[in-house]
């Protein structure tokens, strides 16, 4: 009968097997793996761009407070009020102006630039507005409304209010000229 090789203890165990190996290379393996989590969060979830009247200068940011100026000296003020079941919103507006046929209202949510949206509001009456909300009322955000109807020029706009409602409050907001 044969004789069968006998396993000596003294024989080295594979380099995957050896517990220094694991005691090594676990903290490296786990900095990679976090490393990779924390590179795909800046990624997906990175800052939004400010949108307000700030405007960049060299290395420092200047705010123009000019909008907000001309509101007060028009003695502008007005209230918001929404209506999530029937998904419209009315703007109650006073003030010494002559009242634009339609406004631009800015609903910018606090953290995700992509759920901001513009609503046109109509007039209705004189100092009365409405107009069909389309975004999700829940939860904050800030509010701006001003006579400019193109959202992307709302830094020429001669005047504006800005506001913020919190949905899990109430559904109306006043808006005021910002303060300085």
């Amino acid at each position: 009968m044969p004789q069968t090789a006998e396993k000596h203890s003294d024989a080295p165990a594979p380099w995957y097997r050896e517990p220094w190996f694991w005691l090594v290379m676990s903290p490296l393996v786990l900095v990679i793996a976090v490393s990779f989590v924390m590179v795909s969060i800046a990624v997906r979830h990175g800052d939004d761009v400010v949108s307000d009247t700030y405007y960049k200068e060299s290395r420092l940011y200047h705010f123009s407070a000019e909008q907000d100026q001309r509101a007060r000296e028009l003695g502008l003020a007005g209230v918001l009020l929404f209506l999530p079941e029937d998904r419209i919103v009315t703007l109650d507006l006073r003030g010494q102006l002559e009242y634009p046929e339609k406004l631009l209202l800015s609903l910018s949510h606090p953290v995700e630039a992509d759920l901001d949206t513009h609503i046109l509001l109509e007039q209705e009456s004189i100092g009365r507005y409405r107009g069909r909300v389309e975004a999700p009322l829940q939860h904050r955000w800030y509010v701006q409304v001003i006579p400019e109807l193109n959202p992307d020029a709302f830094r020429e706009a001669p005047w504006r209010l800005k506001g913020e409602i919190n949905f899990d409050i109430g559904n109306g907001v006043p808006l005021k000229p910002a303060e300085q």
